[in-house]
């Protein structure tokens, strides 16, 4: 059983710790944030303990942590939490939910959250800090970079890739052999079609209201 910190106390770590706990793989000993954030001295009875002197109450020799922020900042905030945790020594674990379909020549790194009902078909790579939750498809030979975000019933087709500090949003479609360049944002329902540019931002059309009432509709 590993014994884990959790960065953040947030709605997004409180997520992360509601999965953790029901895992027995880990054991969640307390909560950590920057010490002018800190408001209250538990959450869930557990102590939250300021992050700049984590280390010398829980020494990364024994204690492993999760860095439980979302995609502020284009990912950047949950990567420098990355980095600092990295650099005090210690090691961040990943946690893959058992619903998932995994298939083989999987690989994945650190401080990866993947939620539940996902279908990740072989030699699919995530690296570091990315987060992936409910319902998506990852389709053959795709590789996310770090520090990414990909929210629920994506569909990514094969031999993609997707580059650093990416979003993508819910009901995104990504075709094969596309490359998402850096600090994208893929919108919800978009469809992408060709390799995009860094820092490009996609939107699908809005849903168009009819000039008409429900009662006016006979067969549906």
């Amino acid at each position: 059983m590993k014994k884990v910190i959790i960065f953040g106390t947030g709605g997004f770590a409180k997520i992360i710790y509601l999965y953790l706990q029901k895992d027995p793989a880990f054991n969640i000993i307390a909560f950590t944030a920057n010490e002018q954030t800190i408001k209250e001295k538990t959450l869930d009875n557990l102590p939250i303990i300021p992050f700049e002197s984590i280390e010398e109450k829980y020494s990364p020799d024994e204690y492993e942590m999760f860095i439980a922020v979302g995609y502020t900042d284009m990912n950047r905030k949950r990567a420098k939490f990355f980095k600092e945790a990295k650099d005090k020594g210690y090691k961040l674990i990943s946690y893959i939910h058992p619903s998932n379909i995994i298939n083989d020549g999987f690989q994945i790194g650190e401080n990866c959250f993947i939620f539940e009902n996902n279908v990740i078909q072989p030699f699919v790579k995530l690296e570091d800090n990315i987060i992936i939750w409910t319902g998506n498809v990852i389709s053959h030979h795709t590789t996310i970079m770090s520090h990414c975000f990909i929210v629920s019933h994506v569909a990514i087709a094969g031999n993609t890739v997707i580059e650093p500090y990416c979003f993508i949003g819910i009901n995104a479609t990504i075709r094969n052999s596309i490359r998402i360049a850096k600090d994208c944002i893929i919108g919800a329902g978009t469809v992408i079609l060709k390799n995009t540019n860094e820092k490009e931002v996609y939107t699908s059309k809005s849903t168009v209201k009819l000039d008409i009432t429900s009662d006016m509709i006979k067969n549906i």
